[in-house]
Protein backbone atom coordinates (compact mmCIF):
# COMPACT_ATOMS: atom_id res chain seq x y z
CA UNK A 1 0.00 0.00 0.00
CA UNK A 2 1.27 3.47 -0.92
CA UNK A 3 1.66 5.92 1.98
CA UNK A 4 2.05 9.69 1.60
CA UNK A 5 3.55 12.26 3.96
CA UNK A 6 5.45 15.56 3.97
CA UNK A 7 9.11 15.84 4.99
CA UNK A 8 11.20 19.02 4.68
CA UNK A 9 8.69 20.54 2.23
CA UNK A 10 8.82 17.44 0.03
CA UNK A 11 5.73 15.46 -0.92
CA UNK A 12 6.78 11.88 -0.16
CA UNK A 13 5.37 8.53 -1.26
CA UNK A 14 6.60 5.28 0.30
CA UNK A 15 5.54 1.72 -0.37
CA UNK A 16 5.49 0.68 3.30
CA UNK A 17 4.45 2.33 6.55
CA UNK A 18 7.16 0.82 8.78
CA UNK A 19 9.31 3.97 8.53
CA UNK A 20 12.51 2.49 7.09
CA UNK A 21 12.39 4.45 3.82
CA UNK A 22 11.40 7.63 5.64
CA UNK A 23 14.41 7.09 7.91
CA UNK A 24 16.73 6.70 4.90
CA UNK A 25 15.32 9.90 3.37
CA UNK A 26 15.96 11.84 6.58
CA UNK A 27 19.55 10.55 6.52
CA UNK A 28 19.84 11.74 2.91
CA UNK A 29 18.73 15.23 3.95
CA UNK A 30 21.43 15.16 6.66
CA UNK A 31 24.05 13.98 4.10
CA UNK A 32 24.40 10.91 6.30
CA UNK A 33 24.72 8.30 3.55
CA UNK A 34 27.40 5.83 2.51
CA UNK A 35 28.06 5.96 -1.24
CA UNK A 36 29.38 2.74 -2.78
CA UNK A 37 29.37 3.75 -6.43
CA UNK A 38 28.42 6.68 -8.66
CA UNK A 39 26.63 5.52 -11.82
CA UNK A 40 25.83 8.97 -13.20
CA UNK A 41 26.80 12.50 -12.23
CA UNK A 42 25.68 15.28 -14.56
CA UNK A 43 24.14 18.69 -13.91
CA UNK A 44 20.52 17.61 -13.53
CA UNK A 45 20.88 13.91 -12.65
CA UNK A 46 22.77 11.97 -9.99
CA UNK A 47 22.47 8.17 -9.71
CA UNK A 48 24.24 6.45 -6.81
CA UNK A 49 24.51 3.05 -5.17
CA UNK A 50 24.25 3.55 -1.41
CA UNK A 51 24.58 1.32 1.62
CA UNK A 52 22.22 1.61 4.60
CA UNK A 53 21.47 -0.52 7.64
CA UNK A 54 18.53 -1.85 5.60
CA UNK A 55 20.72 -2.90 2.68
CA UNK A 56 21.83 -1.45 -0.64
CA UNK A 57 19.66 0.88 -2.73
CA UNK A 58 19.80 2.93 -5.90
CA UNK A 59 19.44 6.61 -5.05
CA UNK A 60 18.51 9.01 -7.82
CA UNK A 61 18.35 12.82 -7.74
CA UNK A 62 16.70 14.53 -10.70
CA UNK A 63 16.28 18.31 -11.09
CA UNK A 64 15.44 18.96 -14.77
CA UNK A 65 16.52 22.35 -16.11
CA UNK A 66 15.50 22.11 -19.77
CA UNK A 67 12.10 22.84 -21.35
CA UNK A 68 10.59 24.17 -18.13
CA UNK A 69 7.51 25.71 -19.79
CA UNK A 70 6.83 22.56 -21.79
CA UNK A 71 7.22 20.38 -18.69
CA UNK A 72 4.92 22.68 -16.69
CA UNK A 73 2.20 22.43 -19.37
CA UNK A 74 2.54 18.64 -19.55
CA UNK A 75 2.34 18.31 -15.77
CA UNK A 76 -0.91 20.28 -15.74
CA UNK A 77 -2.42 18.15 -18.52
CA UNK A 78 -0.97 14.69 -17.92
CA UNK A 79 -0.09 14.64 -14.25
CA UNK A 80 3.08 13.56 -12.49
CA UNK A 81 5.16 11.11 -14.56
CA UNK A 82 7.19 9.68 -11.67
CA UNK A 83 4.22 9.42 -9.33
CA UNK A 84 2.46 7.47 -12.08
CA UNK A 85 5.52 5.22 -12.35
CA UNK A 86 5.65 4.74 -8.58
CA UNK A 87 1.98 3.76 -8.36
CA UNK A 88 2.14 1.55 -11.46
CA UNK A 89 5.17 -0.28 -10.06
CA UNK A 90 3.42 -0.89 -6.75
CA UNK A 91 0.28 -2.11 -8.51
CA UNK A 92 1.93 -4.58 -10.90
CA UNK A 93 4.18 -6.00 -8.17
CA UNK A 94 1.11 -6.53 -5.99
CA UNK A 95 -0.41 -8.35 -8.96
CA UNK A 96 2.56 -10.74 -8.95
CA UNK A 97 4.86 -9.23 -11.61
CA UNK A 98 8.16 -9.59 -9.77
CA UNK A 99 10.38 -9.04 -12.83
CA UNK A 100 9.86 -5.28 -12.31
CA UNK A 101 12.46 -3.62 -10.11
CA UNK A 102 10.86 -2.19 -6.99
CA UNK A 103 10.37 1.52 -6.30
CA UNK A 104 10.50 2.21 -2.56
CA UNK A 105 10.29 5.97 -2.14
CA UNK A 106 9.57 9.07 -4.21
CA UNK A 107 10.09 12.56 -2.77
CA UNK A 108 9.12 15.62 -4.79
CA UNK A 109 9.39 19.36 -4.32
CA UNK A 110 6.58 20.81 -6.40
CA UNK A 111 4.45 23.83 -7.25
CA UNK A 112 0.88 22.72 -7.93
CA UNK A 113 1.51 19.61 -10.08
CA UNK A 114 4.85 20.81 -11.44
CA UNK A 115 7.85 19.11 -9.84
CA UNK A 116 11.17 20.98 -9.49
CA UNK A 117 13.20 18.27 -7.79
CA UNK A 118 12.89 14.50 -7.38
CA UNK A 119 14.53 12.07 -4.97
CA UNK A 120 14.00 8.37 -5.70
CA UNK A 121 14.94 5.26 -3.73
CA UNK A 122 14.87 2.19 -5.95
CA UNK A 123 15.67 -1.50 -5.56
CA UNK A 124 19.28 -2.45 -6.23
CA UNK A 125 19.45 -5.68 -8.23
CA UNK A 126 22.74 -7.51 -7.82
CA UNK A 127 23.15 -9.27 -11.15
CA UNK A 128 24.54 -9.07 -14.68
CA UNK A 129 23.31 -6.60 -17.29
CA UNK A 130 22.34 -8.15 -20.60
CA UNK A 131 24.79 -5.71 -22.19
CA UNK A 132 27.55 -7.81 -20.57
CA UNK A 133 26.24 -11.16 -21.85
CA UNK A 134 27.32 -12.26 -25.30
CA UNK A 135 25.84 -14.17 -26.97
CA UNK A 136 22.30 -14.07 -25.58
CA UNK A 137 20.96 -17.60 -26.06
CA UNK A 138 17.42 -18.63 -27.02
CA UNK A 139 16.47 -19.56 -23.45
CA UNK A 140 17.38 -16.09 -22.22
CA UNK A 141 15.60 -14.44 -25.16
CA UNK A 142 12.47 -16.41 -24.26
CA UNK A 143 12.65 -15.11 -20.67
CA UNK A 144 13.10 -11.53 -21.93
CA UNK A 145 10.08 -11.85 -24.21
CA UNK A 146 7.96 -13.45 -21.49
CA UNK A 147 8.82 -10.66 -19.05
CA UNK A 148 7.65 -7.98 -21.51
CA UNK A 149 4.47 -9.90 -22.42
CA UNK A 150 3.63 -10.24 -18.71
CA UNK A 151 4.33 -6.55 -18.17
CA UNK A 152 1.94 -5.61 -20.99
CA UNK A 153 -0.75 -7.96 -19.68
CA UNK A 154 -0.68 -6.00 -16.42
CA UNK A 155 -0.99 -2.61 -18.09
CA UNK A 156 2.60 -1.34 -18.03
CA UNK A 157 5.32 -0.77 -20.64
CA UNK A 158 9.10 -0.76 -20.59
CA UNK A 159 9.40 2.19 -22.95
CA UNK A 160 13.02 1.37 -23.79
CA UNK A 161 13.78 -2.38 -23.69
CA UNK A 162 17.45 -2.33 -24.67
CA UNK A 163 20.22 -4.52 -23.24
CA UNK A 164 21.09 -2.05 -20.49
CA UNK A 165 17.57 -2.19 -19.05
CA UNK A 166 17.54 -5.91 -18.24
CA UNK A 167 19.46 -7.63 -15.46
CA UNK A 168 19.87 -11.37 -14.93
CA UNK A 169 19.77 -12.21 -11.21
CA UNK A 170 19.29 -15.67 -9.70
CA UNK A 171 18.75 -17.04 -13.23
CA UNK A 172 15.74 -14.75 -13.75
CA UNK A 173 15.30 -11.66 -15.93
CA UNK A 174 14.57 -8.38 -14.16
CA UNK A 175 13.43 -5.18 -15.92
CA UNK A 176 14.76 -1.78 -14.82
CA UNK A 177 14.22 1.87 -15.79
CA UNK A 178 10.56 1.46 -16.69
CA UNK A 179 8.11 3.96 -18.14
CA UNK A 180 5.44 5.83 -16.20
CA UNK A 181 3.43 6.49 -19.37
CA UNK A 182 0.06 4.92 -20.13
CA UNK A 183 0.13 1.41 -21.58
CA UNK A 184 -1.31 2.12 -25.03
CA UNK A 185 -1.36 -0.19 -28.06
CA UNK A 186 1.28 1.99 -29.71
CA UNK A 187 3.65 1.82 -26.73
CA UNK A 188 3.22 -1.95 -26.44
CA UNK A 189 4.01 -2.23 -30.15
CA UNK A 190 7.12 -0.07 -29.72
CA UNK A 191 8.35 -2.40 -26.95
CA UNK A 192 7.91 -5.40 -29.27
CA UNK A 193 9.63 -3.65 -32.19
CA UNK A 194 12.53 -2.69 -29.91
CA UNK A 195 12.86 -6.30 -28.70
CA UNK A 196 13.20 -7.40 -32.32
CA UNK A 197 15.73 -4.65 -33.04
CA UNK A 198 17.90 -5.22 -29.94
CA UNK A 199 17.56 -8.98 -29.42
CA UNK A 200 16.24 -10.45 -32.66
CA UNK A 201 13.03 -11.55 -30.90
CA UNK A 202 10.50 -11.77 -33.73
CA UNK A 203 7.40 -9.61 -33.25
CA UNK A 204 4.46 -11.95 -33.87
CA UNK A 205 1.78 -9.38 -32.99
CA UNK A 206 0.94 -7.08 -35.90
CA UNK A 207 -1.97 -5.18 -34.39
CA UNK A 208 -3.35 -1.68 -34.96
CA UNK A 209 -0.72 -0.15 -32.66
CA UNK A 210 2.02 -1.79 -34.73
CA UNK A 211 0.71 -0.49 -38.06
CA UNK A 212 0.17 3.02 -36.69
CA UNK A 213 3.83 3.11 -35.60
CA UNK A 214 5.02 1.81 -38.97
CA UNK A 215 3.03 4.39 -40.94
CA UNK A 216 4.10 7.20 -38.61
CA UNK A 217 7.72 6.27 -39.24
CA UNK A 218 7.15 6.19 -43.01
CA UNK A 219 5.49 9.61 -42.85
CA UNK A 220 8.36 11.09 -40.79
CA UNK A 221 10.92 9.68 -43.23
CA UNK A 222 8.95 11.05 -46.19
CA UNK A 223 8.96 14.52 -44.61
CA UNK A 224 12.68 14.23 -43.82
CA UNK A 225 13.36 13.24 -47.43
CA UNK A 226 11.44 16.28 -48.69
CA UNK A 227 13.60 18.47 -46.44
CA UNK A 228 16.76 16.83 -47.78
CA UNK A 229 17.55 15.17 -44.45
CA UNK A 230 18.83 11.64 -43.89
CA UNK A 231 16.11 8.98 -43.68
CA UNK A 232 16.15 7.02 -40.40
Amino acid sequence: MVHSLNINNYYVLTKDSDGRYEEILRDIFKYNISIIKVFRNIEDTKVLLISTKYGKFILKFFAPKMKQKERFAKSMLKGDYYENLFRQTERVRNEGVHSVNDFYLLAEKKTLRFVHHYIMLIEYIDGIELADINPIDDELKSKINTSIIELHQHGMVSGDPHKGNFIVANNEVRIIDLSGKRCTAGRRAKDRIDLERHFGIYNKTKDLGFYILIYKKKLRNFIRKLKGKEVR
